[in-house]
């Protein structure tokens, strides 16, 4: 027998009230605990532009080189806002003037759908709790013009003078102290590396038979097997050692992008820009303990080599280049753990920031940067090295020797090479009064340079307000260096800064090409939206989310 038991109608009613109620308090709690967060903790932004590009993208499209296969983002047309609303979602022609960035074969493969600017979390007012650490990704608004937000790499901090040379910043705590390299985080570093040629994305035939695409050259034939694509090389062993060389010109160790149009060369003097802070690595899989894989890499007149055996014994090395050709002076050895016979691991030689490591399985088994060569340590000796030409073109090589084994997955990257850009144009009208005052009333301080601000022989130093902290100054750059509008190239200021520091309007206060620390937004942390998966049907809306490319932002 089943009893039911019975409840009086009003309160049901009474219930389903409460219920009701109960509801609307969580919806109206959760939107007040959401503004709270975008206030006071995290907000949301579009990314703009490409000037942080391939880390962070703003509008682009999304490619897939007919020849090598490789992947990669175009940056899209510069448009109105009713145009980007018209054209996001629409189907337009291929891109013009899209260049592989692994092979340099131009695009040219048909319409594409133009994906939207990754948005991206950021943490705001961590910098009143925590101060700002260089190559923090930040957002702050543009000094420039206030109702816009800008995201750049924080370089410099207050009180510091920065100056870029060949690529890489120097800072010093004053003017006159000698300046030091300003060495990435791991983490930053690691973000940081711009493919050369990835030897997994071969070009076709056609294309490398016709073009100087890079490749790897194998020398003497008999110590070497391979596949029919060249992506997997077999060191016979015996008594000679075999060499993978790397050809390719000078572009390409330039600080290319595929983001950027053909033609965005980075040129100064008249020479092609040469980024020599190279990583190269490799899949080592050797079969025999004495097999051993030696990775080279060469900048300016100094080479390094490290060496692997399959015995888990590891070697870096040096040389100069007027030295005998077998000489190398050691600068140490170490123990792998787990590299043995039969088991493959990645080996990578990296030389960056004046510091060259070792790497196995992800982590730094040898590292010097106090005996990096002393030609490089004084600013003035590297700045007349950079400043000849040609700057050489680096030497790549990977060579086997001692016994049978096995190369997979070579690839070569490049560090974020900072370009040395004029200053922007300055603009007319309203919005160049502020820079035509300058001028006027500071030309000594001011707008004696053809350079941009910090850029080499331009350097500039951050001010530091111990008695007002929020008028400190920061230096910013875009990854994406030939193509970023940042602090390299400010000329006018937003009416809208604390200017001057008198009321009449003759003492400048704030400095072009600087962030003031009250135009500091927060570090941003986390894409959560990246350009969306287009489904079956509906080709022309990314609705569905690519979780795979959701990622932390270093």
């Amino acid at each position: 027998m089943v009893y039911r038991l019975m409840v009086p109608a009003s309160d049901r009613t009474r219930h389903e009230l409460a219920s009701i109620r109960d509801t609307v308090q969580s919806i109206w709690v959760a939107i007040v605990v959401a503004l709270v967060l975008r206030a006071f903790v995290l907000e949301a932004f579009v990314i703009p532009t490409g000037s942080m590009a391939p880390e962070l993208m703003g509008e682009h499209w999304d490619l897939v080189c007919p020849a090598c296969g490789y992947e990669y983002a175009f940056g899209g047309p510069k448009m109105t806002p009713q145009q980007e609303a018209r054209l996001r979602h629409s189907e337009l022609p291929f891109p013009q003037g899209a260049r592989c960035p692994n092979c340099r074969k131009l695009y040219s493969d048909g319409k594409q759908f133009l994906s939207g600017g990754d948005r991206v979390l950021v943490l705001k007012y961590l910098y009143r709790f925590a101060p700002p650490q260089p190559f923090d990704v930040v957002v702050f608004r543009n000094p420039q013009n206030n109702r816009e937000n800008y995201i750049k790499r924080l370089i410099g901090l207050p009180g510091e003078t920065i100056e870029i040379v060949h690529g890489d910043v120097f800072v010093s705590p004053t003017p006159e102290a000698p300046r030091e390299i300003r060495r990435k985080p791991a983490v930053a570093q690691q973000a940081m590396w711009q493919t050369v040629f990835d030897n997994d994305y071969q070009p076709d035939g056609d294309y490398e038979r016709t073009a100087r695409a890079p490749r790897w050259v194998a020398g003497g034939d008999d110590a070497w097997q391979s596949d029919t694509y060249r992506r997997r090389f077999v060191y016979r062993g015996g008594p000679a050692a075999g060499e993978l060389t790397f050809e390719a010109d000078a572009g390409a160790f330039g600080p290319h992008y595929g983001y950027n149009a053909v033609g965005g060369e980075s040129v100064v003097d008249g020479d092609v820009d040469v980024c020599t802070d190279l990583r190269l690595s490799v899949e080592f899989m050797p079969a025999e303990a004495r097999a051993t894989v030696a990775l080279t890499l060469s900048s300016f007149d100094d080479s390094f080599r490290g060496e692997v055996t399959a015995d888990g014994t590891v070697r870096l090395f040096y040389r100069r280049q007027d030295w005998p050709a077998d000489r190398w002076d050691s600068w140490g050895s170490a123990a792998a753990p787990g590299v043995e016979p039969g088991r493959g691991c990645e080996v990578a030689l990296e030389n960056a920031d004046l510091s060259v490591k070792l790497v196995v399985e992800g982590a730094v088994l040898l590292e010097v940067a106090d005996r990096y060569p002393k030609d490089y340590q004084a600013l003035k000796d590297l700045v007349a090295r950079a400043q000849e030409t040609p700057i050489p073109v680096p030497q790549v090589r990977v060579a086997a020797s001692g016994g049978r084994c096995e190369l997979r997955h070579i690839r070569l990257m490049r560090d974020v090479y900072y370009t040395n850009l004029p200053l922007a144009p300055v603009p007319t009208g309203p919005l160049g009064d502020y820079v035509t005052a300058l001028k006027k009333r500071d030309p000594a301080r001011l707008f004696r340079r053809s350079g941009g601000w910090g850029t080499t022989g331009y350097p500039i130093t951050l001010a530091k307000h111990a008695d007002d902290p929020d008028l400190d100054e920061f230096f910013v750059l875009g990854d994406n260096s030939p193509q970023s509008l940042d602090s390299r190239g400010w000329t006018w200021a937003a009416p809208t800064l604390r200017l001057y520091e008198d009321k009449e309007g003759t003492l400048p206060l704030y400095q072009l090409g600087t962030v003031p620390r009250y135009n500091l937004i927060g570090k941003a942390f986390f894409v959560y939206w990246p350009s969306g998966f287009r489904p079956p049907g509906l080709a022309s809306l990314p609705i569905v989310p690519n979780f795979g490319k959701m990622r932390l932002i270093r």
